[in-house]
Order: structure tokens, then sequence, then C-alpha cells
């Protein structure tokens, strides 16, 4: 390494410190002289490889999918109940967060391909913007559930993706986690042929990870062998009698013990649904698994992500 790249490196570093005040200078100072950086450093390495397969397989998704990464065959319609029912199709916007990251989005945008805003009553000034929604998680929320939320050794468990659509959760949990079983339900035929194909593309280990193209409804069997369950937007997908069965499903069907993570709060979702006086002793919030993993995650980024136990 050349002397004028030890200082480009120390001129960094500094410019960095200058930023930290006392406490935080000292705090610094502990976590180098200790060396628990090196093993931060190397967890840091090992998220970041992850996390490449993860955009590889993001990038072939992209070619297999439509633009707005919903499949022709799929019945996808607003919902008309709880915190998501002013999400209309005329004032939605659907942009898949594991296809399209933050800085995706902003190119798009700069590239005119995604408009932000749409227009009230045809008055070019009368403009409002978009509400932009995500039928899947993405790859930091990913990271977030199976590097911080859920227990580090997960080996002997099973995962369940309820409605797994273009498979990220599985692929989260096959290169994020040691997870045993990874099992994806989805009633349409399209997305799991397309999970079919990445699963087999990137050779993932078929003992390991499988997809079921059915109603969950038809497969208790599957949610009684899962320790976790991931239920992510089922109100654009189903109306409000089929969300309460399965509720009503779930809750029979999940063992004791068994994680529930969900991508709003249950209150808000029982409650939405006029459920929650029956079911608010189903479920116990928990605190997260790995919290020595918080510093590789903006905890903010990903507040709408909750973890339950099942009573």
């Amino acid at each position: 390494m050349s002397d004028d790249t030890l200082i480009h490196i120390k001129s960094r570093i500094l410019e960095l410190f200058s930023e930290l005040d006392e406490g935080e200078m000292d705090y610094i100072d502990k976590w180098i002289s200790s060396h628990s950086y090196k093993k931060d450093l190397q967890n840091k390495v090992t998220l970041d490889s992850a996390e490449k397969c993860l955009i590889k397989i993001a990038k072939t998704i992209k070619k297999l999918v439509p633009f707005e990464a919903e499949m022709p065959s799929e019945n996808i319609v607003p919902p008309t109940v709880g915190n998501q029912a002013d999400c209309t199709k005329e004032s939605t916007c659907h942009i898949d967060e594991f296809l399209y990251d933050h800085k995706d989005l902003e190119d798009l945008t700069k590239q005119g391909k995604i408009k932000r805003h749409y227009c009230l009553d045809c008055n070019s000034r009368n403009i409002q913007e978009l509400t932009l929604i995500s039928h899947s998680l993405s790859r930091q929320t990913l990271l977030y559930i199976f590097k911080f939320l859920l227990p580090k050794d997960l080996e002997n468990k099973q995962i369940l993706d309820l409605g797994s659509r273009l498979g990220a959760v599985l692929y989260g949990a096959y290169y994020f986690s040691n997870v045993g079983n990874i099992v994806g339900v989805e009633i349409n035929k399209e997305c799991c042929d397309l999970q079919e194909t990445i699963i087999g593309q990137y050779a993932m280990d078929t003992d390991r990870i499988k997809v079921i193209h059915t109603d969950i409804l038809d497969r208790s069997d599957v949610v009684q062998n899962s320790d976790i369950i991931v239920v992510n937007c089922l109100d654009h997908f189903v109306d409000v009698d089929k969300h309460k069965q399965i509720w009503y499903f779930l809750k029979k069907h999940i063992k004791k013990g068994s994680y529930l993570i969900t991508v709003r709060s249950m209150a808000d979702t029982l409650i939405a649904l006029d459920m929650f006086e029956e079911l608010s002793n189903w479920l116990n919030i928990c605190k997260p698994n790995q919290l020595e993993n918080e510093i590789f995650f903006d905890i903010e980024d990903c507040n709408e992500i909750y973890l339950y136990t099942v009573n």
C-alpha cells in the first residue's frame, strides 16, 4: 500500500472523527482498543457478501416480471379497512422494495420512469404526492429480521412466509440465516413458477427451501410445523372476510412459543378487522434477540416490523 493511499485513508478517518463529541470519541477509542471492532468488521463483511447474493437475485427477477412487479394473474385490490384504506389505485404506486432500493427509486424518478405526484382534478398545479407501497420486504428489512430480531441459531427451525410472491423472505432466510427449513406458501401459480426458477438458477438447496402452490387455509400442517411465520401485506390480496378467516386459522394452528413477524402492529390490524378483543391475548410483543447487531441498522427505518411470540 502506497504512502498516498495511507494518507488518504487517515484523512477519511480523521474527517469522520472530527464530527464526534468527546463522549462519542471515548466510546470509539474503547471499541478500537478492545479489538472488538474486528468481530464487528467480520460480521459486516459477511452481511455484505450475503446481500450481494440478493442483489443478483433482484436483478434476475427484474427481467422476469413487469416493471410494477405485479403478475398479470394476481388479483391485487386496495384495502377497504385499516391504515391503508386510502391506498386507491389512483393515489398509489407500487414499487417493489426487494427489487428497487432507495437509490434505485431516486434514479427512476430522475429518469421519469416513476411519477411521484398525481393530479387531483386535471389542473396541473393541483397535485398530490403519490403513496408508494411495496408488496415485498427490502433487503435492509430482511437483514434486520434475520440479524437483529430473530435468534441467531435457527438450524432446527422452520420458517413460513405466508404469501411468498417473488420469494424475497425465502431468499433472505436462505442467505442471512441458518434456518433449517424455509417454506413459502403462495396461491398464485405465476409467482410460484418464478420462485422455482430463482431457486433452480441459483442452485439453492431444495432440501432446505421449497415453495408450495396452495391456499394457506388448506395447509394447516405447514402452519403447525413452523416455528416462525412471516405475514406481509395480506390486506392487498384478500377481502375483509378472507383476511379475518386467515387470522382465525392461524390462531388455531400456530403452536405456542412460535414467532410471528408482521409489517404493521397486530393491534392496528385486529382493530381494523374488529377482532382485537377476541385475539388481544394471543400474542406478546417481544424484544430483538440479537441486540449486539444494532450497529448494522438504522432502527428507525425498520420501525414498522413487529416480532411477537404466540401464547
